[in-house]
């Protein structure tokens, strides 16, 4: 099941496209189902198994995930991992799912959604720009979860204090993000304006990768919301 990220092959290339400032591809062997912009994996699905994760730093997310969650908001989509996987464990959630490339937006219903989907877990779809979609918000969320790509990782907005003073009135439970800092210094940054922000933050390294991923628990939440 899981996806080997040092020695995957394929064996049809289901979706290209190039432009100036990226390449995108949807590819498949007899296993899984991939997506990769810029020659970087950014999801892949197991066909046996839709809802799995298969990536390392996925699975990290999956243990800091909470016992329950009834409004979720994903800020990054990709092909929609821990979509088809919230979708199974909470099918009843109010579930919504922000991406800024219309493309990743098409790729995602074409090749990715969870075929099994029906009306109460197929999550909403907004076509914004992450920041925008939070300061124009006036829904709250006891489960967000922010992972966004850029070419070099991480956009800058990920280090800037606009974003987490934007998330905090948003949020009224969990705060997972998969950080990909290019310096201690970034991730020292981001901790402080997180903490800052909306409270406790806790890095959690993923073996292997320079992924982190920061559970985030906001300061003035009730025990009963966590």
């Amino acid at each position: 099941m899981d996806f080997n990220l040092q020695a995957y092959q394929a064996d049809h290339l289901l979706h290209l496209s190039v432009k100036p400032q990226r390449r995108l591809t949807v590819q498949e062997n007899g296993q899984h189902r991939w997506l990769e912009i810029d020659g970087v994996v950014q999801s892949a699905m197991s066909l046996a198994d839709p809802a799995a994760l298969c990536l390392p730093h996925q699975r990290v997310v999956a243990c800091l995930l909470p016992e329950q969650a009834s409004r979720i908001l994903e800020l990054g989509l990709g092909g929609g991992d821990l979509t088809r996987h919230l979708g199974q464990r909470w099918p009843d959630a109010h579930h919504e799912c922000v991406d800024l490339d219309e493309e990743v937006l098409t790729v995602y219903q074409q090749f990715f959604q969870h075929p099994q989907s029906d009306e109460h877990a197929t999550p909403a779809l907004h076509l914004a720009d992450a920041l925008a979609f939070l300061e124009q918000s006036e829904q709250q969320y006891d489960l967000i979860l922010l992972d966004l790509f850029s070419q070099d990782g991480n956009p800058l907005l990920l280090f800037q204090e606009r974003l987490y003073k934007a998330l905090a009135p948003r949020l009224n439970g969990t705060l997972i993000i998969n950080l990909l800092p290019r310096t201690t210094l970034e991730l020292t940054h981001a901790l402080l304006l997180i903490e800052q922000w909306i409270g406790p933050a806790t890095p959690y390294p993923v073996a292997g990768l320079i992924n982190i991923i920061i559970h985030v628990t906001p300061r003035d939440a009730k025990a009963s919301d966590l």
